[in-house]
């Protein structure tokens, strides 16, 4: 608990500060921890026989952040002539071409299942933070209703859950999650929700995207996590990594946010911007 509490007083200031910023010191803040968190993905998600081209990986999830950043085109499918598409095409076409000489041929198929799943789960899903703080003219007070909301929840799931917790809520999966931490991130996910727009004093959010914002934050945000944590467990392992004391890996912090990132970012940009 100690490391946790060091851990958390010495980053949370760097990155509050950086994301009030914004511009090339928070893509570099994003593109770092997502790169971390996506070598921490291939380390656990790996085996003898399935072994993704890590390095090559990286790169492409990288491109998909420089291209979100440069901003010339939204998303995948907002431009035939889109930077992003371009990047995923031909960054497909690359990670195809590597595995060809693969040792093993008959893990071929699996390896690139997994070189996939790690650069959309982790970088693509990466993208969405910076598209969020992006938005004109409220990015930086919607990148807080996301980065506050997500340790409101995981903060009262954590605590509610220790303390009156007692029936699993997958057990299989993440033994100590409990329904009642579940349920308890949820509610202080709409209390933050509420606090939130007292505090931005933004007129045209309305009660019904506060439940929204609530169920995006609450429930997607938990869901988040417990898809890394099923990636842990198939592999035996407790944590992604040991980046920061008492916090476990950079994927450790950031699944919650960037599994909610996306479904934030399009219901901002089509039902309220």
């Amino acid at each position: 608990m100690i490391e946790r509490i060091i851990t958390a007083a010495i980053l949370i200031p760097v990155v509050l500060y950086i994301a009030v910023t914004g511009g090339i010191a928070f893509f570099i803040l994003i593109a770092l921890i997502s790169t971390l968190a996506l070598l921490e993905f291939y380390k656990t998600a790996s085996s003898p026989r399935i072994k993704p081209k890590r390095a090559i990986c990286a790169v492409i999830g990288f491109l998909i952040l420089f291209s979100a950043y440069l901003r010339t085109t939204n998303m995948l499918l907002s431009s035939q002539k889109g930077i992003t598409a371009f990047i995923i095409t031909f960054g497909l076409a690359i990670l195809l071409l590597s595995h060809l000489f693969t040792k093993n041929i008959r893990y071929f198929v699996d390896s690139i299942g997994l070189a996939l799943s790690g650069i959309f789960m982790v970088s693509w899903f990466s993208s969405y933070l910076l598209l969020i703080r992006d938005i004109a003219p409220y990015g930086k007070e919607y990148f807080f209703l996301l980065l506050g909301g997500i340790w409101t929840v995981d903060t009262a799931a954590y605590f509610f859950g220790t303390k009156f917790g007692k029936k699993r809520l997958a057990k299989t999966i993440s033994p100590k999650k409990t329904i009642i931490g579940f349920i308890a991130g949820a509610i202080f996910a709409f209390i933050y929700a509420l606090i939130w727009k007292w505090l931005v004093k933004i007129n045209f959010i309305k009660t019904y995207d506060i439940i929204a914002f609530g169920i995006i934050l609450g429930i997607f945000g938990q869901l988040g996590d417990l898809v890394e944590s099923m990636f842990k467990r198939a592999n035996l392992a407790k944590d992604t990594g040991e980046i920061f004391p008492g916090h476990g890996g950079a994927y450790d912090r950031i699944d919650s946010l960037i599994f909610a990132a996306p479904i934030l970012y399009y219901y901002i940009v089509i039902f309220i911007r």
